[in-house]
């Protein structure tokens, strides 16, 4: 069970990367010109916004980076900018996986599969490199300047961002059944 704010933050990424390995999948399947289901389609939008965005990235810019930014490390040209400025480009990339999606419901064209495919493999391609720049230089950055007391503060303010809980396991279940 984590017990750290960066366990709880990795623990997410891992979802999301189930997730993300299931749009890299369905990239390639579009690629060789077979067809995806739209139904596992169909909820990646909701589960990259709500669950990757809101509740996951919530949590980063808004409990855990004020919290490092107050112990010292620096609000600008430093990797909190950065994630923030990523977390906008990944908003930027579900919007356009949202279009895509649309057009290849509306009918599975060569034009709509390539698009598709893009999407996808562009969203799975950037969370890789996000997700493996914050495990690896973010969140051991967090590491070593979270004192027990400003990690315990992270973790109660992480309470308050909140998602039914019927719903988090449901985007769990989602991930795990793609």
């Amino acid at each position: 069970m984590p017990t750290t704010p960066t366990d709880i933050l990795m623990a997410e990424h891992r979802i999301i990367e189930t997730v993300t390995a299931a749009m890299s999948r369905f990239a390639d399947a579009l690629s060789s010109d077979q067809d995806v289901d739209r139904h596992p389609l169909a909820g990646l939008v909701p589960f990259m916004r709500q669950f990757a965005d809101a509740y996951h990235h919530g949590k980063e810019e808004h409990r855990l980076f004020p919290v490092l930014i107050a112990r010292g490390l620096p609000a600008q040209n430093g990797p909190v900018q950065v994630m923030c400025s990523e977390h906008e480009t990944g908003r930027h990339l579900v919007a356009q996986l949202e279009v895509a999606i649309g057009a290849y419901a509306g009918g599975a064209s060569t034009e709509t599969r390539k698009d598709l495919a893009d999407a996808l493999r562009g969203l799975a391609e950037f969370y890789g490199h996000h997700i493996w720049k914050e495990d690896n230089v973010l969140f051991p950055m967090a590491g070593r300047v979270l004192d027990a007391d400003s990690a315990a503060s992270v973790l109660a303010a992480f309470r308050e961002v909140t998602m039914p809980e019927d719903q988090r396991q449901g985007f769990i279940a989602y991930a795990a059944s793609l």
